[in-house]
């Protein structure tokens, strides 16, 4: 399980735990449930300070949702960027497919 898959299991858990729909969190945070979703499944990280927030509705603290292997902002953004990497291989890779370029 990747560190994003983690974090993204907690922010569920959390929420779920805290008695909130992803639409009221959503409303909370001023974004969409699609986006909360997008947390949710991993398909997106939330900033920092968007977490700050959510572990503050959850009652949950920081450390909660990062554990002890992100204790930065550079190591979060870090995440960020190997997760956009990784969603637009995996678009490379379903356009290569799409064109017979790819077993």
């Amino acid at each position: 399980m990747t560190k994003t898959d983690k974090i993204s299991k907690k922010i569920r858990q959390a929420r779920v735990e805290a008695a909130l729909s992803q639409k009221e969190l959503a409303n909370a945070l001023k974004l969409s449930d699609r986006t909360i979703s997008a947390y949710e499944k991993g398909r997106a990280l939330p900033p920092l300070d968007t977490l700050q927030i959510i572990s503050s509705l959850t009652h949950k603290s920081i450390n909660y949702f990062l554990d002890d292997d992100i204790e930065t902002q550079e190591d979060f953004d870090l995440q960020m960027k190997i997760k956009k990497i990784e969603i637009e291989l995996l678009q490379i890779k379903k356009a290569l497919k799409e064109h017979g370029l790819w077993d």
